[in-house]
């Protein structure tokens, strides 16, 4: 049973939410309304096993997937999801656009962020045992990428054009989510962009808003690959000072031949707290070690 935060109705749940919005509504202006409905269903399902998450919103969760599945069409099922996560979240919520990284007029640092959005949520959902909704969340995000982003760089689109390409002859959910993360992963690690100080930052604390409250919630793999997808990123970026990527290689390195998740989880958070003024994100969560 969710418990009720006096807080915050929806606890830790609700960055998942947003970024979750954030895909999904961009899906829909590409008129992939399945897409949509299908990446919001998949973060609600995670949303609802998320630890703190009130009983309240846990309930309209539940109540909107119900609704949204036996809306009918894919469109109506859509907006019945994003009528109900905008709700929960509240007009305050609604995303600024202070609070997108800048690199996004950059082509590949665009896909780059987008995926990694889709990864800190199809992640944690393979992870509690929804495959077919880590796929869903990962598919869908690839076609919104290849239908808003025409300016990227061709061997990334295409990449993601012959994943989509060979899910289509697949029939178990865990070998598609596997085939798109793949190709994800390999975008990931491509020449990225430049960034600020203040960017840098950003990526990190983010990365901990969504990896810690995972954490958690018992999904220490889905924390570690949160944070090593960040990682990734901004090795491969421009203008990162070298110290810094320096340091986040060797996390990446040490965390490479553990084979507990959750000192992979551990090394990782250690270094970006390191990397992080105390002052930098005082409203991260903290990452408990119980």
């Amino acid at each position: 049973m969710a418990s009720e935060d006096e807080d915050d109705p929806l606890g830790p749940a609700r960055l998942l939410l947003v970024t979750a919005l954030r895909l999904g509504t961009k899906a829909a202006g590409t008129e992939d309304h399945n897409g949509c409905y299908e990446l919001l269903a998949c973060a609600a399902r995670l949303a609802r096993k998320v630890k703190g998450l009130g009983e309240v919103a846990d309930f309209r969760l539940e109540r909107a997937l119900d609704d949204a599945e036996n809306a009918g069409e894919p469109e109506q099922q859509a907006e019945e999801m994003q009528a109900a996560i905008e709700g929960l979240l509240g007009d305050e919520d609604e995303p600024e656009a202070e609070d997108e990284p800048a690199v996004l007029a950059d082509p590949l640092a665009a896909m780059q962020t987008y995926i990694g959005m889709a990864i800190s949520i199809g992640a944690p959902a393979y992870n509690t045992g929804d495959h077919q909704g880590c796929f869903d969340v990962y598919s869908c995000t690839a076609r919104m990428i290849l239908a808003t982003i025409a300016a990227g760089p061709e061997e990334a689109r295409t990449k993601l054009r012959e994943a989509l390409d060979r899910v289509e002859k697949l029939d178990d959910p865990n070998e598609q989510a596997w085939v798109m993360r793949n190709a994800f992963d390999a975008i990931g690690e491509m020449g990225g962009p430049a960034l600020s100080s203040r960017e840098v930052q950003l990526y990190l604390s983010l990365a901990i808003r969504l990896g810690a409250p995972a954490y958690n919630a018992g999904d220490h793999r889905g924390c570690y690959e949160t944070y090593a997808c960040a990682a990734r990123f901004l090795v491969n970026a421009q203008s990162v000072p070298d110290a810094t990527k320096e340091a986040l290689r060797t996390a990446l390195e040490q965390a490479s031949v553990l084979q507990n998740v959750t000192r992979q989880a551990w090394v990782m958070r250690e270094a970006f707290d390191a990397l992080l003024p105390k002052s930098a994100d005082p409203g991260a969560p903290d990452q408990s070690s119980t």
